[in-house]
């Protein structure tokens, strides 16, 4: 049966391509960077959606080191042939 309201759900994803040549990024400032990101969405969706609507609000972080330029395709799928 379905809910009244029906749930709804929005996903905002962020990526930070950092370019620091000849320096590190610290863990630090990536927490610093996090935080300021989460809380800077929180702040904009709480502005748009009308008061008492946002129900929960998660936040998930991955840190990762991209070692190459340019990447090469391990998946593609021909929908022709699907």
């Amino acid at each position: 049966m379905a809910q009244d309201p029906v749930p709804k759900h929005m996903t905002i994803t962020l990526d930070f391509d950092l370019q620091t040549p000849n320096s590190t990024v610290g863990e630090a400032r990536i927490k610093a960077a996090y935080k300021a990101a989460v809380e800077a969405a929180v702040a904009a969706a709480t502005a748009e959606f009308p008061e008492g609507s946002i129900k929960t609000i998660t936040a998930d972080m991955h840190w990762s080191y991209r070692w190459i330029d340019k990447r090469e395709v391990l998946f593609s799928r021909d929908d022709e042939q699907a």
